[in-house]
């Protein structure tokens, strides 16, 4: 095939392709390398844009795909927001992962769309040919799962490995019985408290989805809400838990004054406008006080700060706490302090758990409290599982703690009488 065709084809024309490709590989001493590459945010494109001006940037796009491989490799696109970038002679595995990174750094830049300028927001999974796939059928499959792997980890690129393949299954099958398990009221809500790190009082609590399955028993939140992210199933999930969350919060007990709860929402929602627009509604219908909703988000969503910060931004100004999760775990640049829409760090469960026994990380805990103090935001820490962690926090000036040495995460109930029963000991 022509290297330089860009037209829009189909699946099995691309599959025609790769056969042949694999043709002229067996004559020569290197490997074929597939990378699927995905617009993930092309829905949303659409509906802003319109049809034709997004097409006809993906036009521009796959050029600039076109110039960032060699010159004997191929780039297709083979549906609409989907590519096929064919790597003619790679020596191993390794060049696949430089190839994807030079892509991502070449794409990683706006495209303009009718005299408006995007976002390109590429997901990528590839595979190598001689890791079990002789046919042209199981690189592609191959590429793709590892594409839908990289989707639920929220990552940008995934090589594909065996047990990708397990994991998939295991998540499509989860998808399937999420919506059984909202109507069936499997979900429910559980609360774990935080405190602050000066008096250890009660300020509110984080919420938390748990899954209590029929047959499976209880399933893990890190298995079902990254199934039903990638599934197009965490919104009613999402909205969900927060309705649920906002309801509860009314029946808590003002023992220790005003409370407030915190609700976790992923990147791919925060990246939606009409995020701001549910979460006032929710508010509303459980005539929630101003101040005591927090939204959490992890620092992924700070990497496409494009769509994401104007809605955190919005959020604020409808008197929403931001709070950015599992800080430190990320790769946001420290130039977005200047301008990140947030009101405070979460202290990732990792650091704060190694601290005592390790320099390294307790330099890493005072930095990010220090850092986040200068650009004006609170600092909570979660993971505080004894007395002896909670008073070095406090000591190095967080704001807030959390961790199973107050509570483990608790049933509505539970949760209602520990607030009850609750002594400060410090």
């Amino acid at each position: 095939m022509d290297a330089e065709t860009l037209n829009q084809t189909d699946a099995r024309t691309f599959l025609r392709t790769i056969g042949k490709a694999l043709q002229d590989r067996s004559r020569v001493e290197s490997s074929l390398g597939l990378i699927v590459a995905n617009v993930g945010n092309l829905d949303h494109l659409k509906s802003v844009f319109g049809y034709r001006n997004t097409m006809s940037s993906l036009t521009e796009m796959a050029r600039s795909l076109r110039e960032a491989v060699d010159g004997e490799d191929a780039v297709v696109r083979f549906g609409e927001g989907k590519f096929g970038i064919l790597l003619m002679s790679l020596k191993n595995p390794g060049h696949l992962v430089l190839a994807a990174n030079k892509i991502l750094r070449t794409i990683n830049r706006r495209f303009d769309i009718g005299g408006t300028t995007f976002e390109a927001e590429l997901e990528m999974g590839a595979t190598v040919s001689g890791y079990g796939n002789s046919d042209p059928d199981a690189i592609l499959q191959q590429a793709e799962t590892a594409l839908l792997a990289a989707r639920q980890d929220n990552v940008s690129f995934l090589l594909y490995e065996p047990e990708q393949t397990s994991r998939i299954r295991s998540a499509l099958l989860l998808e399937k019985e999420i919506d059984a398990a909202l109507e069936n009221n499997e979900i429910s809500m559980f609360y774990q408290p935080k405190v602050t790190a000066d008096s250890w009082l009660p300020v509110g609590a984080e919420a938390l989805m748990r899954w209590s399955h029929p047959t499976r028993g209880f399933v893990p939140p890190d298995l079902f809400i990254p199934a039903a992210d990638a599934g197009g199933q965490i919104e009613p999930l999402t909205w969900f838990g927060m309705n649920a969350a906002f309801r509860q919060l009314n029946d808590w007990p003002r023992t220790w004054g005003p409370l407030s709860v915190a609700v976790n929402v992923t990147p791919r929602l925060v990246e939606q406008a009409d995020l701001v627009e549910q979460v006032g509604t929710a508010r509303s219908l459980w005539s929630v006080p101003k101040g005591s909703v927090t939204i959490e988000v992890t620092e992924n969503a700070l990497m496409r700060p494009g769509q994401s910060f104007t809605t955190l931004q919005r959020l604020r100004e409808l008197g929403i706490r931001v709070s950015i999760d599992d800080f430190g775990t990320g790769y946001s640049s420290l130039s977005y302090f200047n301008d990140i829409p947030a009101d405070e760090l979460k202290i990732d469960q990792s650091f704060v758990r190694k601290m005592l026994n390790d320099e390294g990380y307790a330099r890493i805990v005072r930095t990010i409290i220090n850092l986040a103090h200068e650009f004006g935001l609170q600092v909570i820490a979660e993971g505080v599982e004894d007395e002896q962690t909670a008073e070095a926090l406090a000591a190095l000036g967080c704001d807030y703690l959390q961790g199973y040495y107050f509570s483990r995460p608790l049933p509505q109930a539970d949760f209602i009488t520990w607030l009850a029963d609750y002594r400060p000991e410090r």
